[in-house]
């Protein structure tokens, strides 16, 4: 791993994930990239009259109108948001003495992360955007949309995050769990964490083949590893969070939301349940 992207805003959860990422390129010696998105759709809001009155079909030819008052004030606040955030963002990585490059960029927030997320090897980002409620428990939108379309493993960190040396891993053999385990067990690896796979399934036949996969993929690392069958849970969602509660892991790893979306509409997704009830970092990949 030699790069890393951290996403920031004024966030509780951001302030969090900076921590964390920076932490995570020091031990990893990666180069860390600080992105702020000047949100777009915050100017949208403040739409000029012609604009809109073009947009209905009362005027006629391109207007030409000047921004707004509330756009301009919009324009001073990114302007100060990116200073703060750049000062916050160098003096966290000088004090972990990491290389580092901080960028402002204008757009749709989850487009542009998506597209800058092309140039790393990972993605961390804080669980609520500034704009999201702090009262409520689900992941932002912003969060969401990201992990359905970037293929890069995606870090997402709570407020006041709790982290500690051990990994709670969910398996259950499909493709995006298989990914995840081959990522989890890297960090595992490299930090030293002992390891505790759970496989989640409708009865103990099927749960335990993919523990038999998981436990020969990691024989090689060599790692403290732990297994548990969780068989009698009607959603998987539900076994994962009672294993984190036990296990309190300072990492959970899973593969990100399942392929079938309607399924999801109907039960629930594991992905957005788990990241709601995580009181430590959730690494995620697709």
């Amino acid at each position: 791993m030699k790069s890393i992207l951290v996403a920031v805003d004024e966030s509780p959860s951001s302030k969090s994930a900076l921590n964390i990422g920076v932490a995570l390129a020091r031990i990893v010696g990666a180069k860390v990239k600080g992105l702020y998105v000047e949100n777009v759709m915050r100017l949208l809001e403040w739409q000029p009259t012609e604009l809109i009155s073009a947009g209905i079909g009362f005027s006629s030819g391109a207007p030409h109108s000047r921004p707004t008052i509330e756009q301009v004030e919009v324009e001073k606040e990114f302007i100060a948001e990116a200073g703060r955030l750049e000062k916050s963002f160098v003096e966290v990585c000088k004090k972990f003495a990491v290389d580092h490059v901080f960028l402002t960029k204008r757009g749709k927030v989850h487009e542009i992360i998506e597209e800058l997320a092309r140039t790393v090897d990972m993605v961390v980002v804080g669980r609520r955007g500034k704009t999201y409620p702090e009262s409520s428990k689900e992941p932002g939108p912003v969060t969401e949309d990201l992990l359905r379309v970037t293929t890069r493993p995606v870090l997402v960190v709570p407020e006041d995050a709790k982290v500690n040396n051990k990994i709670l891993i969910a398996y259950d053999g499909s493709q995006n769990a298989q990914r995840a385990l081959s990522v989890g067990a890297s960090f595992a690896k490299l930090l030293n964490f002992d390891v505790k796979v759970v496989s989640v399934a409708n009865d103990i036949d099927a749960a335990q083949k993919p523990l038999n996969e998981a436990t020969a993929f990691l024989e090689p690392y060599k790692l403290n590893v732990t297994n548990v069958v969780d068989f009698g849970s009607g959603m998987p969602w539900k076994a994962i969070i009672d294993q984190m509660n036990i296990f309190d892991p300072g990492l959970l790893v899973l593969g990100a939301f399942g392929e079938n979306k309607f399924m999801e509409m109907i039960f629930g997704s594991t992905t957005k349940q788990v990241l709601s009830e995580a009181k430590c970092p959730v690494l995620l990949c697709r």
